[in-house]
């Protein structure tokens, strides 16, 4: 896997966002089904584009030293990602039903905030377990 040219943090980060998306949306499975399996579409429908343009990122055996074509790739990918993720969405829309709306756009947001937040969290412990 390619994943080991990835940032220590970056994968931290996403391998918490969606065990602490596995944890909500399992337990909210137990009280309703449908709010369940829609927080776990919405942890998915942020995860999985992440997951894949990062592995298209740090997959790269052609990378050059060139930061236009890095940046180029790296704007490249974001498009596909943000590509990826409306499919989702549209896929998810369509063909799941029923589908509880509200618990998957939270659940994509709350997706969305934990990609913000986290890395400051796993910076933090990481300088305090330095000193």
């Amino acid at each position: 896997m390619a994943l080991n040219k990835a940032p220590v943090w970056l994968i931290k980060t996403l391998n918490i966002q969606v065990i602490v998306l596995t944890i909500i949306g399992v337990g909210l499975f137990i009280t309703s089904a449908v709010t369940g399996y829609s927080v776990l579409l919405g942890g998915a429908i942020y995860s999985l584009p992440t997951y894949w343009a990062m592995r298209r990122e740090f997959n790269r055996s052609n990378a050059s030293n060139d930061p236009k074509r890095t940046l180029a790739q790296m704007y490249g990918n974001e498009i596909l990602k943000f590509g990826f993720t409306i499919l989702l969405f549209v896929a998810a829309f369509k063909l799941v039903q029923p589908l509880n709306s509200l618990a998957l756009l939270l659940a994509y947001i709350g997706s969305y905030v934990l990609a913000a937040l986290l890395p400051v969290v796993i910076a933090k412990q990481t300088s305090v377990n330095r000193k």
